[in-house]
């Protein structure tokens, strides 16, 4: 029986396109209570007016592919943060033994809009909250989180299609107990690493730019005085992002 070719890497994909023509909109975009705009509903900001310890808001890292991607298992997202005050205050301190340790979690897509990558099948779950990460500066912090599928399961992903990677959850736990909750801030959705099936033709695709300039980032309480430039989206090699997950 003859084998189906593998869909080419990205950038050969790319690099075939017929000249002249618009470039696939393939990246990343961010939005709380459902995917961005024209996908969805989401929106770039959330309010919150700090008086309960049991509200919960989510969050829709979502990625758009150039060209198809057979045998993926997983995903590995990078939201980094940047809070208007230094150092972070007790209540952006969801670190384990800090004031609002469990703070953050993640779930499977949920999304009212954008496409379930996993079809169902898939889990999430939060990996870390890292202050002083990117640059080691006292703003910041980066969230790690992690999507996926058991190897048996692996999907194959379609082009020009938004997936909602898996649904990211800001929990308000202890926030009348920990100061700083109306603190402005702006989440950055820096990257995301798809890992396939071992043994693919290309085992990673690397993400990270947004799909449009500014979809990648929302802000929190408006955001001013947060500073969404100071935790851009950047190209970093693979080798730096799997290191964030071992």
């Amino acid at each position: 029986m003859t084998r189906a070719p593998r869909p080419a890497p990205l950038a050969l994909a790319l690099a075939l396109l017929v000249p002249g023509t618009p470039a696939p909109a393939q990246g990343l975009s961010l939005a709380w209570q459902d995917c961005r705009a024209p996908a969805g509903t989401g929106s770039t900001n959330q309010s919150f007016g700090c008086g309960s310890n049991i509200s919960e808001f989510p969050l829709f890292p979502v990625f758009t592919l150039a060209s198809p991607v057979d045998s993926v298992l997983a995903v590995e997202l990078v939201i980094d943060v940047d809070v208007a005050a230094d150092p972070l205050p007790d209540w952006w301190r969801t670190d384990p033994g800090q004031c609002r340790a469990n703070g953050w979690s993640a779930g499977p897509a949920l999304s009212a809009s954008c496409s379930d990558p996993w079809g169902g099948a898939g889990t999430a779950a939060f990996q870390g909250w890292l202050p002083g990460t990117p640059g080691g500066s006292g703003r910041h912090g980066r969230l790690l989180v992690t999507a996926g599928v058991l190897p048996a399961q692996a999907v194959a992903l379609q082009a020009f299609t938004p997936y909602a990677a898996c649904r990211v959850v800001l929990r308000t736990n202890n926030t009348t107990m920990c100061a700083g909750c109306s603190v402005p801030a702006c989440l950055v959705l820096n990257s995301i690493l798809i890992r396939r099936v071992p043994g693919s033709s290309v085992e990673e695709v690397f993400l990270g730019e947004a799909e449009s300039p500014g979809v990648n980032f929302v802000t929190w309480q408006g955001g001013s005085g947060a500073d969404c430039q100071s935790v851009p989206a950047r190209r970093s090699t693979w080798g730096s992002v799997k290191a964030l997950y071992r």
